[in-house]
């Protein structure tokens, strides 16, 4: 292959790779100059400029409610995953014993188990118990769904951390939780920091297992904005979107500054 069938293949792959991001950008082009528009529904391209909808927003304390429920439901599967994902890497990392892969293979299947069945299993698992319906049965299967997000990340950063470095800590007189404290976790702490951030984002934006496990006085952000659109199809769905997408950039942007998540996933 000359050079300039070379060259001519990589401005393809460039042109290729341009289309793609516009594709995906899309969207937020579309959604974000609605929420500033003066007309009553969902029409493309939009007219005038208003913050209503955004008015709106707070007008209605559904919306506020249910952002709350989200939040405190991702923070809460968060948290719990973060345990049972850092403890799950260090035993996967440390330890060789048979069916490892196999185990690690099921921790991550809720990454493609059908959604839908997973709520509908989660549903007749929690009734029992007394959890359907509640904040903590809603965070209980959240949990389930961001553990592999957790526990990837950490695998990730755990693999990379050299074991001479637990060799010097343990040479220098620190035991096991001083080595795991001191030496472990604040190398751990980007694996970990980038599970987290999209760990809460995949569950504060969670819809269809959601749906099976809601009920009255215990309603999320997705399935509140679902139930107002069935009803209202105005602006304020996008109105909301430009809110949670202006949230999520922030927060990306100031980990990002914090530990560096390129470097994470370069």
């Amino acid at each position: 292959m000359n050079p300039t069938q070379i060259l001519t293949g990589e401005r393809a792959l460039k042109a290729y790779v341009l289309l793609i991001l516009l594709f995906l950008a899309l969207p937020i082009v579309i959604v974000v100059p609605l929420a500033f528009s003066t007309d009553v529904s969902l029409t493309f391209p939009p007219h005038g400029f208003s913050l209503r909808w955004f008015g709106n927003i707070l007008a209605r304390r559904e919306f506020g409610s249910a952002f709350l429920n989200s939040a405190m439901i991702a923070c809460i599967s968060t948290a719990i995953a973060m345990v049972i994902g850092i403890l799950s890497a260090i035993g996967f990392v440390r330890f060789q014993f048979p069916g490892r892969e196999t185990l690690l293979l099921l921790f991550m299947t809720p990454l493609i188990f059908p959604a839908i069945v997973f709520g509908a299993a989660m549903a007749l698992m929690l009734s029992p118990l007394g959890l359907l319906r509640s904040v903590w049965g809603l965070a209980l299967a959240h949990t389930v769904l961001i553990f592999p997000y957790i526990l990837r990340t950490s695998l990730a950063t755990l693999f990379e951390i050299d074991k001479s470095l637990h060799e010097a800590a343990y040479t220098l007189g620190a035991n096991r939780w001083q080595t795991f404290r001191y030496v472990i976790l604040p190398l751990l702490r980007p694996g970990l920091l980038a599970g987290a951030t999209f760990s809460l984002i995949i569950s504060f934006d969670e819809f269809t297992v959601s749906m099976f496990l809601v009920g009255p006085g215990l309603m999320t952000l997705p399935l509140e904005m679902y139930n107002y659109s069935e009803f209202s199809l105005d602006p304020t769905i996008a109105a909301i979107s430009t809110v949670l997408l202006v949230i999520t950039s922030i927060a990306i942007l100031i980990i990002e500054k914090l530990v560096g998540l390129g470097k994470q996933f370069s």
